[in-house]
């Protein structure tokens, strides 16, 4: 594998565009295994992946335009934090709406600040549900939405209907301008004027709940950079005396990693490069010990070769790294070892060809250090 494609995983705050079937996913646009199959008939046809899923059927030709509108968005943190749309949720909605925390984990976040008094954030950040950068990016969030009415912004759903091309801007500055005098929901200004039916209002309503969930998730995903920061694993092969010995302490103090198993080779036979993938269901078998309150990434470096992008599964969500690598924040989980087996997907990439390489992932986990 070459060395030169292996690149830094995005340290310390650069975000790269966030990938549309990931988006797609986020925002239950499609499902995971929906987005396997367009990926696949996409090698196919030669065409873009969100004119593949619609041609299949699997993707409404409105919801892909609105979510193009607002795809390079997502890859900034406070680019995602101004999409906040309509009226202001409380904190533990908007952990659920993301799937960030399950009903079962707010519950027991309410009992535990019923009894201390703690506002709920502080509660979740103790009990390791979230970190305080993702607090903090989602009180940002919640103060952009509205208070009773609908908050202005692009996901807003006057411009999600201009956006995709359902009403005129001139037909949505008059509608505004109305709801003044009026104090009346715009949606149904909207419908009143004519200038859309109650099915394109229901519909609008129903995609802006879903792209608001993707903007969640990709704040979550990126919070962590808020406020704090990653020690790079480059910086301990770094030439100084001084910044290496501290940042090795650093990580032997707060988080370690254990590799119990891992392949060393990725045998690839002429059925998986037709198929264009090959899956990998026990990848690794890993013991992550972390003191961190603040969490921790699990860094994976590598690709290249006939591997162009891999998903990994076993850290929760299902992630997609491309040929950078990339990096999954884990929250704090407690003292004790966490056991976590990896299975991999491997999308192959077009020059690929039969044979055995060597395994084209390595894995290292780095603390998030508060600043």
């Amino acid at each position: 594998m070459s060395k030169s494609k292996i690149k830094n995983p995005g340290f310390p705050y650069k975000a790269a565009r966030r990938l549309l079937g990931q988006i797609l996913v986020d925002g239950n646009f499609i499902r995971y295994h929906e987005l396997e199959h367009g990926l696949e008939e996409q090698k196919k046809t030669n065409t873009m992946l969100g004119e593949t899923l619609v041609s299949m059927g699997l993707l409404d030709p409105v919801d892909l335009k609105a979510v193009l509108s607002v795809n390079e968005d997502l890859a900034s943190l406070e680019d995602a934090i101004s999409l906040a749309a309509g009226v202001r949720r409380l904190l533990g909605d908007l952990l659920l709406q993301a799937k960030h925390i399950i009903h079962e984990e707010l519950e027991l976040a309410l009992r535990v600040q019923k009894r201390t008094g703690e506002k709920l954030g502080k509660v979740l950040i103790r009990l390791g549900f979230i970190t305080e950068g993702e607090l903090d990016a989602l009180l940002k969030f919640q103060e952009n939405q509205g208070v009773g009415m609908q908050a202005p912004g692009r996901l807003s759903i006057g411009e999600l209907l201009v956006s995709t091309d359902q009403i005129s801007r001139e037909q949505l500055d008059e509608a505004l301008a109305r709801q003044k005098i009026s104090k009346k929901k715009i949606g149904e200004i909207l419908v009143e004027s004519g200038y859309i039916n109650h099915q394109q209002l229901a519909h609008g309503l129903n995609l802006q709940e879903r792209l608001l969930t993707s903007a969640l998730v990709a704040i979550l995903s990126l919070a962590p950079f808020s406020n704090i920061h990653a020690v790079e694993p480059s910086l301990q092969d770094s030439g100084s005396k001084d910044t290496p010995t501290k940042i090795t302490e650093s990580i032997q103090m707060h988080t370690s990693l254990k590799i119990v198993y891992q392949k060393s080779e990725l045998n690839i036979t002429r059925e998986d490069i037709l198929r264009g993938y090959i899956d990998i269901p026990l990848g690794a078998h890993i013991e992550i010990q972390n003191n961190n309150l603040a969490g921790y990434l699990v860094v994976f470096e590598g690709l290249g070769g006939p591997v162009k992008e891999v998903i990994v599964r076993g850290l929760g969500k299902d992630a997609l790294l491309n040929s950078d690598g990339g990096w999954i924040a884990q929250p704090y989980h407690g003292r004790d070892p966490l056991m976590i087996e990896l299975s991999y997907r491997f999308r192959l990439s077009e020059e690929a060809k039969p044979g055995i390489y060597s395994w084209p992932l390595k894995i290292s986990v780095s603390p998030i250090i508060p600043v």
